[in-house]
């Protein structure tokens, strides 16, 4: 602990409490630092027995927990338009006088939170109470009032620990339900994909069952054009066969009636009228030849037309 060289002041080196000789943080506030200060000061000034009283003391020590305090136990500092002001309360140990440790608390305090800070500081000393040899075994209102502080110490125990099971509690339902919501997606999401593929594959089928039959029903149709087509062009030759045959025999027959006529002619009628009718006769021969030459063309043509 440092201390003004120009303060005519005893200094007593004392053991302080565990609370005091914790590290402060590197971002620790001026007001914190002061508050430290000051607790390290006015411990070690004599007849100084220690810094506030039980129920003091356990207040501190809930504020320090709920993390409301700027302070430490006994010493409360406060930051208000650029000034601080420290307040101290501390208990006297019997037979010092109350009124010098107080002064004394007062002028040592105020030197030494000067070497840690630059704003202007006031200094209230509060003496709670005298420490005595009668003091040693606590009285019944004293253990009423260290009863009170573990109970409060308790209830803040107790209440942290509710708030961290809480949040526990509600992180593994938020979990819980995540997981949940994750697998009824994935549920879905594969249901959802069965039935696509089935509904494709009977889509698929429908599609196939349909073409087949339709290609069922064109070949029949090709089919039955072919076999009627094959079935005209067969009754169209067998009719240009029978009218060449039948042309034949006419020009045949013909040629026979020619031949008679001329015959007739010569030996019945004149001869100008035997010669007409002989031309007459070659002529109707000659016409039946025309036309059974014009059927065997015609037939001819039928065949080429169904050869591949």
């Amino acid at each position: 602990m440092q201390h003004d060289p120009n303060a005519h002041t005893q200094v007593t080196e004392v053991t302080l409490p565990a609370e005091l000789t914790e590290p402060l943080p590197d971002d620790a506030s001026t007001v914190t630092i002061v508050a430290r200060t000051a607790a390290e000061t006015a411990l070690a000034v004599p007849g100084v027995h220690h810094l506030g009283g039980i129920a003091a003391r356990a207040a501190d020590q809930l504020r320090k927990q709920l993390g409301r305090s700027a302070g430490t136990a006994g010493v409360q500092v406060d930051e208000d338009d650029g000034a601080l002001g420290v307040q101290v309360s501390v208990i006297v140990s019997y037979p010092h006088p109350v009124i010098a440790v107080a002064d004394e608390v007062r002028k040592q305090v105020s030197a030494a939170t000067r070497q840690v800070s630059d704003l202007p500081t006031t200094v209230d000393v509060r003496v709670l109470d005298v420490h005595g040899p009668f003091d040693d075994e606590p009285s019944p209102l004293g253990r009423a009032a260290e009863a009170t502080g573990d109970a409060v110490k308790q209830a803040a125990t107790a209440t942290s620990d509710a708030v961290k099971q809480a949040a526990s509690t509600t992180g593994d339902a938020v979990k819980q339900a995540a997981e949940a919501t994750s697998d009824a997606t994935k549920r879905a999401a594969t249901a959802t994909a069965d039935a696509t593929k089935r509904t494709a594959e009977a889509t698929a089928d429908v599609t196939r069952q349909a073409a087949d039959a339709t290609a069922d029903a064109a070949k029949r149709v090709v089919d039955g054009a072919a076999e009627t087509t094959d079935r005209l062009d067969d009754a169209a030759a067998g009719a240009l066969a029978r009218s060449s045959e039948l042309a034949a025999d006419a020009a045949e027959s013909a040629r026979d009636a020619a031949a008679g006529a001329r015959d007739a002619a010569t030996a019945a009628v004149p001869a100008d009228r035997a010669a007409a009718a002989a031309d007459a006769a070659g002529d109707a021969a000659d016409a039946a030849e025309d036309a059974a030459e014009s059927a065997a063309r015609s037939a001819e043509a039928v065949e080429r037309q169904d050869r591949p």
